[in-house]
């Protein structure tokens, strides 16, 4: 049996690199006594196969991994059993059973949402969605494998959200993940600066959601194993 997880990473975990939240994982997974299934070998691991990476310094609302179990558990159960032992900071959100011949979630997630708290008005940042979406093209350095480039950041610009806060307002940029396009968070707030929002002027950053995006329509990887 494997179940597809979704769970939350608070602000509190955002500086926690990939592994240490494998780490944590496993150990929340072995104290509420989930019978997780191993790898075979000389040295065993737990197969849990995350979604995208979580960048450090960023939380994430709607995070993702698929855990394979050794025998059947109720999603419920898992839920209420795993939830009991995380750190306040952490919590799991759904899980769902997934048949074994689905995707790898690194194979299908190709879209993510990153919120920008931004002390600014949301008229302003409604005018600046507006501009950005109609620019042909938004050059920002990588700030992934190759340092030394620059990257058009446009194309895998999908959409804009803007909403008013109570001292500030929030901008969701729902942009391309993974292969063959991949755009950080930090690029994007590269963009942002070229654009007259200063990095002193972001509050706060994180990552609300990955999806599946087919034929202009957007998933969550647990809407595909519905």
């Amino acid at each position: 049996m494997i179940l597809r997880v979704e769970y939350y990473v608070g602000p509190e975990l955002k500086f926690l690199s990939n592994l240490d939240m494998m780490r944590l994982m496993e150990r929340a997974l072995r104290r509420a006594q989930i019978p997780y299934a191993l790898s075979e070998g000389f040295n065993p691991h737990l197969l849990l196969s995350m979604g995208t990476v979580l960048p450090v310094g960023l939380w994430g609302q709607r995070e993702y991994f698929d855990l394979k179990l050794k025998e059947d558990m109720d999603s419920r159960d898992f839920i209420t059993s795993v939830n009991r032992v995380l750190p306040s900071a952490m919590a799991v959100n759904d899980a769902r059973p997934i048949d074994l011949n689905t995707p790898a979630l690194m194979k299908t997630i190709n879209c993510a949402s990153y919120v920008y708290h931004i002390k600014h008005s949301a008229a302003g940042l409604d005018k600046l969605s507006e501009h950005l979406m109609n620019q042909t093209s938004l050059m920002a350095a990588s700030r992934g494998k190759k340092k030394d480039t620059i990257k058009d950041l446009r194309p895998g610009i999908y959409k804009i959200f803007v909403k008013p806060a109570r001292d500030f307002a929030i901008m969701e940029i729902w942009a391309a993940a993974g292969d063959p396009v991949n755009i950080r968070y930090d690029e994007l707030a590269e963009m942002l600066a070229q654009n007259g929002i200063e990095k002193r002027d972001i509050i706060d950053m994180y990552r609300s959601g990955s999806y599946i995006r087919q034929d202009e329509l957007f998933y969550s990887p647990l809407d595909k194993v519905r």
